[in-house]
């Protein structure tokens, strides 16, 4: 079983605009890391994603990402990105990511869509292994409260694919394998 380490981004209705119906944030961008059984990196992805709905940058978006609408001009659809990224992952995997908002909002996303959302794999909460095997205060932590804590640097500025290598370089100092063995830890929300 590969552990995929994944992130996105995500944009938001300009201010004063009123959200799309069942759409609270449109992804603008997949980042994802495949790792071995060392936590080590063995490919990434990254795709911009054209959007339907927020096609201009949210200006708090934009600040935090540095992703600007030249970058989201040039995306792809989110039918092809998602296309995409089920062909990269391959056969058994599991999902890693820094809380459970990416894995909910990759399904709001492709439900609107009319994407099928049943190819998901099982998602683990790398946040909730750093608290549970390191900080032990039953609480959240910031991505870069946790690479402070273990003196690590950030992978570059606030987006998917950056995210993605950072909360690889958290997952090296937590026990991956028992993680991803402890149903505790998962973050997606159907049933086997």
């Amino acid at each position: 079983m590969t552990p995929i380490v994944i992130d996105l981004e995500w944009n938001h209705p300009l201010q004063g605009r009123s959200y799309a119906p069942g759409l609270p944030g449109e992804i603008i961008q997949i980042g994802a890391a495949k790792l071995d059984d060392g936590c080590n990196v063995t490919d990434t992805l990254d795709i911009m994603i054209k959007p339907q709905f927020y096609t201009k940058m949210n200006k708090q978006i934009k600040e935090l990402t540095l992703i600007t609408d030249e970058d989201i001009a040039k995306g792809i659809s989110i039918q092809d990105a998602v296309k995409r990224f089920r062909s990269w992952c391959g056969e058994d995997y599991v999902f890693v990511s820094w809380g459970p908002d990416d894995l909910l909002m990759l399904e709001r996303n492709m439900l609107k869509f009319g994407l099928d959302i049943g190819w998901l794999p099982k998602a683990y909460d790398a946040q909730l292994m750093f608290d549970d095997m390191e900080m032990q205060e039953n609480r959240h932590w910031a991505l870069n409260y946790a690479l402070y804590h273990y003196n690590e640097k950030p992978d570059g500025a606030h987006n998917a694919l950056a995210d993605v290598l950072s909360t690889v370089l958290v997952l090296k100092h937590l026990d991956l394998a028992e993680g991803l063995s402890d149903d505790y830890f998962r973050c997606d929300r159907r049933d086997d």
